[in-house]
């Protein structure tokens, strides 16, 4: 078991493989753990991080340290303290809108993102709605040496997006948008949202549900993989979950999906039974003049784990992180973009 300290607080990972740099983020439901068979196909070619979220597996218990805010935070200390300059990112569930989120705030260093079952929820707009990026203030980006001795800087070679004008366009939005995490909010803060009449899906859902009622939609108790998760849900802090939903802004995580710059895929199970499949005016959305960049990817059959469910999960992640053009990755199950 490795771990370092970020701001001061433990974090727990467990590291595989040489080559480039890919970082693994979890959802509520489990740990690291749940990455193992993903980690253990992604060594061969590439140096593979799974990460404990604060309050979630083995990383620590503080509860100052559960918002949205907090996890960003780590994981841009947790890049920093291994001397990773720039990795590919692999989420899911909340672990998905933590990566897209990182990756709006710091585009430069995530030349690749992978989401799988993200909360993407329809803001109710998206007809009329015009792709926002929030503003928070820039901070002048420290340093980070290649301390890993398997870096490859080869990670990022130039690709065909930063040839394309539009997405240019759209990374100097991002860049304007980076910036520190803001480390300030509270648990009282958080307490004090669990009260508010709040127009967020996210949240509702973390307040409404246990840990344990949401596993119970994901695997039947017989089933193996019941067991194996239940084991960190256990484990995990509750405020941890609703201090991670309570700033969440459904719209905004879609316009950030939109104008990300690298090449991006977006895997969905359509039965998953916590975020449930988005429907077409979402995916058009995000899709929109980026047939080259992001590729929606729909997994019929499958619920909330791709990755312990469906092989195709593992060889998808696989081909994406090499795929020169995300548009030609060999997956039927693709969402279909249609002429309106």
């Amino acid at each position: 078991m490795s771990a370092v300290l970020c701001g001061g607080e433990r974090v727990h990972y467990e590291v595989l493989g040489r080559g480039r740099a890919v970082i693994l983020l979890h959802g509520w439901i489990g740990s690291w753990r749940y990455w193992i068979p993903t980690m253990q196909s992604l060594q061969l070619k590439y140096r593979v991080y799974a990460l404990d979220l604060f309050g979630f597996g083995d990383s620590a218990r503080a509860e100052s340290r559960y918002t949205l805010e907090h996890q960003i935070a780590m994981i841009d200390d947790f890049m920093r303290e291994l001397g990773i300059p720039k990795a590919a990112l692999l989420g899911h569930g909340f672990g998905a809108l933590l990566a897209a989120e990182f990756t709006r705030r710091y585009a430069e260093r995530v030349p690749r993102l992978l989401l799988s079952n993200a909360p993407l929820y329809d803001p109710g707009d998206l007809q009329r709605r015009v792709p926002v990026v929030r503003r928070i203030a820039p901070v002048a980006p420290r340093p980070v040496q290649p301390a890993d001795p398997h870096y490859d800087s080869s990670l990022n070679a130039p690709t065909v997006q930063s040839r394309n004008t539009a997405m240019r366009a759209a990374m100097a939005e991002l860049e304007r948008g980076r910036a520190a995490a803001q480390r300030t909010q509270t648990s009282e803060i958080m307490r004090a949202a669990l009260t508010e009449d709040s127009d967020n899906p996210l949240l509702r859902l973390a307040t409404e549900n246990t840990l344990e009622s949401l596993l119970a939609r994901c695997f039947k108790r017989t089933e193996p993989n019941y067991e194996k998760l239940f084991v960190d849900v256990e484990r995990a802090e509750r405020a941890a979950v609703i201090g991670s939903a309570q700033v969440f802004d459904a719209g905004m995580l879609l316009d950030t999906l939109r104008l990300l710059p690298m090449p991006t895929v977006v895997i969905h199970g359509a039965d998953d039974p916590i975020f449930t499949l988005p429907g077409d005016e979402v995916w058009h959305y995000i899709t929109f003049d980026k047939e080259h960049l992001l590729m929606p990817v729909i997994l019929p059959g499958v619920r909330h784990f791709p990755m312990l469910e469906d092989e195709r999960f593992i060889r998808l992640a696989n081909d994406f992180l090499d795929a020169p053009d995300v548009s030609k990755l060999e997956i039927k199950e693709r969402f279909r973009r249609r002429t309106r």
